[in-house]
């Protein structure tokens, strides 16, 4: 979660805004960061979910990191039974969705 919120800062403009929401069902756990960024384009969705992928990233970015935040995120989740996702797009925002199983339905 940390990683989706500290991502979606990172991207957002100034004036522009997050917003982390959380719901459960029945046997999931879900946290949802919302942000107001430049948004991702369709084609490159899966991507940024790949080990050392940045888009628009080159040697004058002001944005810092690896490339491998998505990419153990998810890993992370899906080895926890969830997921993480993403809805975008471009010049309105993205949607990253964390999805766990509850600690009760996990037994």
């Amino acid at each position: 979660m940390l990683n989706l919120v500290s991502n979606a800062v990172k991207f957002t403009p100034p004036r522009g805004h997050v917003t982390v929401s959380c719901s459960a069902t029945g046997t999931r756990a879900i946290v949802t960061v919302r942000d107001s960024g430049p948004g991702i384009p369709p084609e490159q969705q899966d991507a940024i979910f790949e080990p050392f992928v940045q888009l628009g990233r080159n040697l004058s970015s002001p944005h810092e990191g690896t490339g491998l935040g998505l990419a153990i995120s998810r890993d992370l989740a899906r080895a926890m039974g969830g997921d993480v996702t993403v809805e975008s797009v471009v010049d309105e925002g993205s949607t990253f969705t964390l999805s766990l199983l509850r600690a009760s339905a996990a037994r």
